[in-house]
């Protein structure tokens, strides 16, 4: 494996926890608790993130908490994401029976590409229509069962 491509793994990987609960462990010890909102891999060789709702090690309480990405020592995801984009694009591809090539998983982005129209990711469904609906439906389906587990 090239470098190039674990570097985009790991993109996609923290890309995948976007909107989940984490903790952020620093170098110097500080520890950060809160909603990954952002992440910014601008120069490949420094990750920093954006925390939401953020309780720090202190037990000071923020807002939003920009990590300089030289100052990360551990990302811990304790909880799995709801949304598996993979795993929705092939129910909805059985459930709806639709052509080979028309679901597109766009996994760095974490969603799911319908007839290059429909947007499916895990806030909902992006697009307008009968489609729309049906693609709704099995969404809203998937998000209750994936809730109940």
């Amino acid at each position: 494996m090239s470098v190039q491509t674990a570097i985009r793994n790991l993109i996609s990987e923290l890309a995948g926890i976007v909107g989940s609960v984490v903790t952020v462990k620093l170098v110097d010890g500080t520890i950060y608790e809160g909603k990954l909102v952002g992440i910014d891999a601008g120069d490949r060789l420094t990750l920093h993130l954006v925390l939401q709702d953020a309780k720090c090690s202190d037990g000071e309480k923020y807002y939003k908490v920009f990590i300089n990405g030289n100052r990360i020592s551990e990302i811990i995801s304790a909880e799995r994401p709801l949304f598996d984009p993979e795993e929705f694009a092939h129910i909805i591809q059985t459930k709806l029976n639709l052509p080979p090539g028309t679901v597109r998983v766009l996994k760095e982005a974490g969603t799911v590409m319908i007839y290059d129209r429909y947007k499916v990711s895990v806030n909902g469904v992006e697009g307008s229509g009968g489609l729309a609906s049906k693609i709704y439906s099995v969404w809203e389906e998937y998000m209750e069962e994936k809730k109940r587990k």
